[in-house]
C-alpha cells in the first residue's frame, strides 16, 4: 500500500539515484537545499518500507512550485504518482498557496491537466559543455542603453534586488534568493542599474561539476540589460559546463546563446494550477524544481 512521507536524510541517496535515472545530474546538496527552503516539502513515496518515488515542492507566500517528480519505472501507472501530486497540492494549499507552478515534460501535460493545471508557455533547457566567450554583442533592438552592470554588494543592493524580484516574478522569493547569493562559491551574482535604480539582476549557482545560470530577471523595456547581465556572468564561466532554462518567448536571447555554442537539450511546458502570478521580464528560470 502506497504512503507519502517527508524525506529524511537517510532517503537522500535513494532520491539522488532515482532522480538521475532521468538524466538530471542532481546531487545530495540539491535535496538538502530544497529541504532547507521547505522542510516538509521533500516527499518520498513508499510501498510498505520500500521507497519507490519522490517529489519536491516549495512555497513562496501565496505562490508555490512542484518539481523533481519521478516514480520507479516498475511502479508507474499504479496510482503512486497521483498520490504524490495530491499530497503536494494539499500541503501547499494548506500553507495558503493560491497558485502552483511546474514545468512538465510533453508526455505529462495530460496527466497534470487532470488536476486543473493549464499550460501558458514553453521553456527550453540549454547546455554548453565547455563555454567559450564571444565578446561581440550585436543586440541593437533595445532602449537607450546606459545600463551599468556590477556585482551584488551590500545590504542596499540586496534589499533592492528582493523588491525588484517580487515586483516582476509575482511572489516573494526572498529566502531562496538570499541563500543563493550568500552561499559560498556563488560569486556570479550581478545587478543591472540605470541611474542607480535596479533594472535587472542575474544569479548563478556553482555545483562544482557544472554551473546553473538563473534566475535572470530584467525590465521588459530594458532588454539590453539582460544581454549585458548574461555576458558579464558568462564571462566568469569560461571552459565551464553551463546549463540554463530559457523562456521560449526570448527568441533574440536564444539566438545569442546558440551563437555562444549552447545547444538545446529539451523543452518543457510551464503550467499553473490557479491564477498564475503576473510575471514580466523573466528571461531565465531559477531551476526546474523551483521556478
Amino acid at each position: 500500500m502506497f504512503q507519502v512521507k517527508v524525506m529524511s536524510v537517510k532517503d537522500y541517496r535513494f532520491a539522488v539515484d532515482l532522480a538521475n535515472t532521468m538524466g538530471w545530474g542532481v546531487e545530495v546538496d540539491d535535496f538538502r537545499f530544497n529541504q532547507f527552503l521547505e522542510p516538509e516539502g521533500c516527499l518520498v513515496l513508499f510501498d510498505g518500507l520500500v521507497p519507490v518515488g519522490l517529489a519536491t515542492c516549495v512555497s513562496f507566500g501565496n505562490g508555490g512550485w512542484f518539481g523533481n517528480f519521478v516514480i520507479r519505472p516498475d511502479y508507474r501507472g499504479q496510482g503512486g504518482g497521483r498520490l504524490l501530486l495530491e499530497h503536494a497540492i494539499g500541503y501547499l494549499q494548506g500553507k495558503g498557496v493560491e497558485s502552483i507552478g511546474l514545468y512538465a515534460y510533453p508526455y505529462l501535460e495530460e496527466f497534470y491537466s487532470k488536476f486543473g493545471f493549464k499550460a501558458d508557455l514553453e521553456l527550453t533547457v540549454m547546455h554548453n559543455t565547455g563555454l567559450q566567450i564571444n565578446t561581440n554583442n550585436n543586440n541593437d533592438n533595445d532602449d537607450d542603453g546606459c545600463v551599468a552592470v556590477s556585482k551584488v554588494e551590500g545590504c542596499l543592493d540586496f534589499s533592492d534586488l528582493l523588491r525588484f524580484d517580487r515586483r516582476f516574478f509575482g511572489v516573494d522569493r526572498s529566502q531562496l534568493l538570499r541563500n543563493i547569493i550568500q552561499e559560498r562559491g556563488n560569486r556570479c551574482c550581478y545587478v543591472a542599474k540605470k541611474s542607480k535604480e535596479i533594472v535587472g539582476y542575474g544569479l548563478a549557482k556553482d555545483y562544482g561539476t557544472m554551473v546553473e545560470v538563473g534566475p535572470l530577471v530584467c525590465c521588459p523595456d530594458k532588454s539590453k540589460g539582460a544581454f549585458e547581465l548574461l555576458q558579464k556572468m558568462l564571462g566568469e564561466l569560461k571552459d565551464r559546463s553551463v546549463v540554463l532554462y530559457l523562456l521560449q518567448d526570448q527568441k533574440v536571447l536564444q539566438e545569442f546563446l546558440l551563437g555562444m555554442g549552447f545547444s538545446k537539450e529539451f523543452s518543457l511546458s510551464r503550467m499553473f494550477l490557479g491564477v498564475p502570478p503576473i510575471q514580466r521580464g523573466v528571461y531565465l528560470a531559477e531551476s526546474l524544481e523551483r521556478g
